[in-house]
């Protein structure tokens, strides 16, 4: 029932972005803006209140697990993605699904989800996990998505140290000193942080409605574009479950790896693309993958989920 009610918040947030675009109630630059004051801001506060929970010893030596599993994971999704890249003769579908393979929706569709299946515990540890991987998300997307032989500026350690360091990653960083040591903020403080972190959930996934809005969905509407949500929401999670039954680990770790994997693709696929690849039907196609990927999570994130329940 949980599940069901999750999966009904979904659409209709969803749904309220695509009114909200199509009645004309924000400009061009306002899910940009959105966008910063999310990630900047109201994320990082989210994340600091996860961690606002009494000390534990097993939830700490789980985050350190999760940490070692989310690097072996993405090192196992990138695999798969090469494979499926060369498969594809390395064009831009298959630079895409490459892509796809590595990363999802972890910010505006990640958080609520595991806020809402698995509470507190569940936030703390899937916020944890995500870390390597927002890590390589933020320097990666350029290489992933150019064509082969493209031209790519050289970075210098500290640009690349401050896309490492992006605000949520420091914050969990901060976050992890706070659980460890207990202390706690003045309760006006606090009080704000929390206010301001429960924004994250709602307008995220608003933001996702907004992005579909501007699209013509007629023009997204191509089987070619069913690929993505395929490999993303389909295939993925099961290979992930048929994995985590064997892995030895707390099930409620096992259950954080499944949703992550069970997550439709990362929004900014279709911005990406726009930036990094010059074929004209690149960014119509990363469009229709993300469009269909949030589409079909609002069925299968609840599916996953009680599969995890029922295995795990």
């Amino acid at each position: 029932m949980l599940a069901f009610q999750l999966s009904l918040q979904l659409i209709i947030l969803i749904f309220v972005g695509f009114l909200v675009w199509r009645l004309g109630m924000v400009d061009e630059k306002f899910d940009k803006s959105l966008t910063s004051l999310l990630i900047n801001i109201a994320l990082p506060c989210m994340i600091i209140k996860s961690f606002s929970a009494p000390f534990s010893t097993d939830e700490l030596i789980n985050c350190a697990i999760l940490v070692a599993i989310s690097i072996v994971y993405l090192a196992l999704c990138f695999g798969l993605g090469q494979l499926i890249y060369r498969l594809f003769r390395k064009n831009y579908t298959g630079r895409m699904l490459r892509f796809g393979a590595m990363f999802t929706n972890f910010s505006f569709v990640g958080i609520p989800v595991v806020e809402a299946l698995y509470g507190q515990t569940g936030l703390l540890y899937f916020v944890v996990f995500v870390v390597p991987i927002r890590m390589v998300y933020y320097s990666s997307a350029k290489s992933l998505l150019s064509p082969v032989g493209s031209e790519h500026e050289k970075r210098s350690l500290t640009e690349h140290i401050r896309g490492w360091l992006s605000p949520p990653v420091v914050t969990v960083f901060i976050g992890l000193a706070l659980y460890v040591t207990g202390f706690e903020f003045p309760t006006p403080i606090d009080k704000t942080i929390a206010g301001i972190g429960a924004i994250t959930s709602p307008l995220g996934m608003i933001l996702c409605g907004i992005s579909i809005g501007k699209n013509n969905i007629k023009s997204l509407l191509k089987p070619k574009y069913l690929l993505m949500p395929l490999l993303r929401n389909m295939l993925l999670p099961a290979l992930t479950l048929m994995i985590m039954t064997l892995v030895p680990v707390d099930p409620l770790v096992a259950k954080i790896v499944v949703i992550y994997s069970a997550l439709p693709v990362a929004s900014l696929l279709s911005a990406f693309t726009l930036q990094y690849s010059p074929e004209p039907q690149a960014v119509l196609e990363g469009s229709g993958s993300v469009f269909f990927s949030i589409l079909a999570c609002s069925v299968t994130i609840p599916l996953w989920a009680q599969l995890a329940e029922y295995f795990l």
